[in-house]
């Protein structure tokens, strides 16, 4: 049967207190600590002057280009199952999640895209400790107006990946376990083609993990927008 009127708001209420408190948790350890600089010491070498694994080919062919044209197939692959569940009615995807799934994958990169464009901030490689231009600003810190604009945050090629999460709402129809896996299937995706590029020195770990933020934020103002069917109409 639909999802119950009172519900929705309860599932709501409570992924708006999850993304409060992790976003509290984030800004205190990554504004209070120094982890960012401790985590991208140890894949920057010193006496060469630069991060070995920039451009190692393995990281640069196959972790970057390589998943990301994966990715690209694969969304398109999901969007076209997304249309079916849409046009069938009456599958075990109900519409309105077919179109959270699918605006999900679209709009979590897009969102990513956009917000590297605003943020100003920049990449460890950039970092004036790590052989850059620029000194190191936590993300509420300001920049100052006479330095080069950094478009690193969020994290981009992750963002491909925690785009992925969207799934965790989209499948709740089918049960609670299947959701849960497929919201640590997004998470577990996206998290190493985010390692892969913090150890290129393209991110920060505070950028990966923003980014996995950022991609359920935007899966639940989908699902709200979108009223998601939380149950089975088939229960």
């Amino acid at each position: 049967m639909p999802t119950a009127p009172t519900e929705r708001p309860a599932w709501a209420a409570r992924q708006a207190l999850l993304l409060t408190l992790t976003a509290a948790g984030l800004l205190a350890l990554f504004e209070g600590t120094d982890l960012d600089l401790r985590i991208a010491r140890r894949f920057f070498d010193a006496g060469a002057g630069g991060f070995p694994l920039q451009h190692h080919w393995l990281f640069e062919r196959l972790l970057h280009h390589g998943l990301k044209y994966l990715l690209v197939v694969a969304t398109l692959f999901a969007l076209a199952l997304c249309v079916a569940a849409v046009r069938d009615g009456n599958g075990r995807l109900p519409p309105c999640n077919a179109w959270v799934a699918g605006l999900g994958l679209l709009l979590i990169p897009l969102a990513t895209v956009i917000l590297k464009q605003l943020t100003n901030k920049h990449c460890p490689w950039d970092v004036a400790e790590f052989g850059g231009y620029a000194p190191y600003l936590e993300l509420l810190a300001g920049t100052p107006e006479d330095l080069v604009r950094g478009v690193c945050f969020p994290a981009g090629h992750a963002s491909g990946g925690f785009a992925w999460m969207v799934w965790g709402a989209a499948l709740r129809p089918l049960g609670r376990r299947p959701a849960a896996m497929a919201l640590a299937g997004g998470f577990a995706l996206g998290l190493p083609l985010g390692w892969a590029r913090m150890a290129q020195g393209a991110h920060f770990l505070s950028h990966v993990l923003w980014s996995a933020w950022l991609a359920w934020a935007i899966t639940v103002a989908l699902c709200l927008v979108l009223k998601l069917e939380l149950r089975s109409k088939r229960s």
